[in-house]
């Protein structure tokens, strides 16, 4: 079996400040407090874990722009249909969807390209 190559970029943690590349660069959904969106974080293999947590929290804390605005994250990465889907949907089965892709980005089953 052949190895599959790595992706071609290296990326600074947006957590740590420790560059990294291929395999250990993540590409990942912010909650950011101060400015109240949800932004691109670059986080290393060791940072991304977290930085999902920390948007899981920020989802469950009931503020609804914690979902809109990752709504706008998720339309902003070129999924413009599904962002379309998700603002028509009860508050309910949005946070429920959000949360599942939380989850699909912990598995690695699902990721953003930088």
């Amino acid at each position: 079996m052949s190895e599959l190559p790595e992706p071609p970029y290296s990326l600074l943690c947006s957590a740590c400040r420790t560059p990294c590349s291929g395999a250990d660069a993540h590409v990942i959904p912010r909650w950011n407090p101060e400015v109240r969106q949800v932004i691109t974080a670059y986080r290393c293999g060791k940072c991304w874990p977290a930085g999902l947590e920390e948007l899981r929290t920020a989802l469950r804390s009931a503020d609804p722009d914690v979902a809109l605005s990752f709504v706008d994250f998720i339309e902003r990465r070129g999924f413009g249909k599904d962002a379309t889907m998700l603002r028509a949907v009860p508050a309910e089965a949005r946070l429920g969807f959000l949360l599942s892709m939380i989850n699909l980005l912990e598995q690695q089953r699902f990721t953003f390209e930088p």
